[in-house]
Parts: structure tokens; C-alpha cells; sequence
């Protein structure tokens, strides 16, 4: 085994690692949500920290391996790529923490079917997570199409759920304050997904 590929092992040991503390990250944002507790969101700010860092260390090393190819460069900057979406989705995730807080600090309640959406959205986003993950250290096709499939189905529920919300918002069922952070929470939800569907591409390019 080559030295590149050496290190590439430890790259994607510390991707599976990143998608893993993402998917905590999520899983603590859905409880906090459901369970009204903020000190769940202290957890997931704490952890979401540990995915900066660890991107910074992945980054450097990935900039530190020797390219003996045009072959080892195009890897390792499919890597980089991944990294940095996994990053980026991470910062929605970050945004995401700061509208619940919000919610709960401020006592903000949401009606049932807007809470029963946004967890449909949390459940089926963490699926994405776990998936893309599996997807990127397995170099699996069946996975990689999971990942793209549900990012389609997804941004169509998510438009739908946000346009329905905005009706009821016109109507009056729903007061402004609460519709803002629904509808940040929704958008964070969405851009997460969409970051690792093109990390997913960009990596099976």
C-alpha cells in the first residue's frame, strides 16, 4: 500500500468521524426541539466545535501529503471537497441551534402540525447523514443513490411545508415570530441535506 493511500485511509477515517459528530449534532437539535431543553443545545454547540476543529486537522493533513500524480490530486481534492461540505452543513446546523434557542429561551411555541413537520424533517435529514456517511467510506453506488433520491424528495417536502406555513401565516393560525424561526429551522434542515448530496457528488464524480 502507497504512502498516499496511507493517508487517505486516515482521511476518510476522520470524514466518518466528522458525519458522526454532524449526525450527534442533529440528533441533539431534535431532542432539544421536542424535549424543550437548552441544555441539549449546549451539547450539540460543543460537539458541532469538535466537526470545525476536526475540519481544520483534515484539511492541513490533506495539505500536507506528498501528490505524486494527477491521479492522487484529483483524490485528494474530492476529499477536501467533502470536507468542506461537511463543514458547511455543519454551519446550518450551527444556525439551527441558534433559532431553537431562540424558541426556547423566548418561549416560543409551535402548533402541532408545524412541529410534527419539522420532526419529520429532522428524522429524515439525520438519515441522509448516516447515509451519506456509509456512502463515503463504502464508495457504495446503492447508498450514493439513497442520498441523491432523498435530496429530491426532500426539497419538494420542504417547499410544501414552507409554503403551507406561509398560508397559515397570511391566514392568521400563525404568528410572525414563530413562522421566522420555523422557516429557518426548515431552510437550516434543507441546506444540510443539500451539502451532502453534492459532497456525495462531488465524490463519486
Amino acid at each position: 500500500m502507497t504512502k498516499v493511500n496511507d493517508d487517505v485511509k486516515v482521511i476518510l477515517e476522520r470524514i466518518s468521524s466528522m458525519c458522526s459528530n454532524a449526525e450527534s449534532v442533529l440528533n441533539l437539535c431534535m431532542l432539544s426541539f421536542l424535549k424543550h431543553n437548552i441544555e441539549l443545545l449546549n451539547d450539540a454547540q460543543r460537539i458541532s466545535k469538535s466537526v470545525h476543529d476536526e475540519e481544520n486537522e483534515s484539511l492541513g493533513i490533506l495539505g500536507s501529503i506528498k501528490k505524486d500524480n494527477d491521479s492522487d490530486k484529483n483524490l485528494l481534492k474530492k476529499l477536501a471537497v467533502v470536507i468542506g461540505h461537511i463543514e458547511m452543513a455543519t454551519d446550518d446546523m450551527d444556525s439551527m441551534i441558534r433559532n431553537i434557542r431562540v424558541k426556547l429561551s423566548e418561549k416560543i411555541l409551535f402548533g402541532d402540525k408545524a412541529v410534527n413537520e419539522v420532526t419529520q424533517l429532522f428524522k429524515e435529514t439525520l438519515d441522509v447523514l448516516k447515509t451519506a456517511r456509509d456512502a463515503i467510506v463504502t464508495k457504495n453506488e446503492v447508498l450514493r443513490k439513497h442520498v441523491i433520491d432523498k435530496y429530491e424528495n426532500l426539497s419538494k417536502l420542504v417547499n410544501d411545508y414552507s409554503e403551507e406555513h406561509e398560508e397559515r401565516l397570511v391566514m392568521g393560525i400563525c404568528q410572525p415570530r414563530s413562522a421566522s424561526l420555523y422557516l429557518n429551522i426548515v431552510d437550516s434542515q434543507s441546506k444540510v441535506v443539500m451539502h451532502m448530496k453534492q459532497a456525495i457528488e462531488r465524490y463519486f464524480a
